[in-house]
């Protein structure tokens, strides 16, 4: 997973964790109250890890990122959600690259993402339908989401992205999504 992919530095540095280097680092289970990402709701299960890099020098620059990714799945509605958080701690010049939804989870997620569509706000997110494509071949009717942290630079200091899907159609999708960011900071 590409957690962290998009983090620059304004001469165009990338601080960036590659796929590769995520799939060498399976991160670490960590009780979700320990993050800031929420999601209780009945029937679903939630599992959060922890990427975060504690040190990141760059040059004479040194930062630290925090990333979560949160997964809560609920095996009665066949329904799941996939977020992630991430920030950049210190280092002021340091950010994250500012894109379009698609992009960001485009480029977090090996998955295939088409026939992307405009959705109404959940509370502070961004909301858009989309078919995801997994590696069983089967498409998803999914909603995806985002919301931005303060601006930072020509980024912005932090952001939370994810998106939900069900084998009961797209509404059950958007249940989860609506419980998600109404725990959200």
């Amino acid at each position: 997973m590409r957690w962290m992919q998009g983090i620059l530095l304004p001469a165009a540095l990338l601080l960036a964790l590659s796929a590769s280097a995520f799939a060498a680092d399976d991160g670490t289970e960590i009780d979700c109250k320990k993050t800031n990402l929420t999601f209780e709701s009945p029937g679903f299960t939630v599992k959060c890890t922890d990427y975060s890099r504690s040190s990141i020098s760059l040059s004479e620059l040194n930062a630290a990122s925090q990333t979560y990714v949160l997964f809560a799945m609920s095996e009665v509605d066949i329904t799941f959600l996939q977020a992630y958080s991430k920030r950049v701690l210190g280092g002021t010049r340091i950010y994250i690259h500012r894109r379009s939804l698609e992009s960001e989870l485009e480029n977090s997620f090996s998955f295939k993402f088409a026939d992307w569509g405009d959705e109404p706000d959940i509370g502070d997110f961004e909301v858009k339908h989309v078919t995801v494509t997994f590696e069983s071949g089967e498409p998803s009717e999914c909603v995806a989401f985002r919301k931005l942290g303060a601006r930072r630079y020509e980024g912005v200091a932090g952001l939370t992205a994810g998106f939900a899907c069900s084998a009961n159609g797209r509404d059950h999708a958007v249940d989860a999504l609506k419980h998600f960011a109404a725990q959200q900071e």
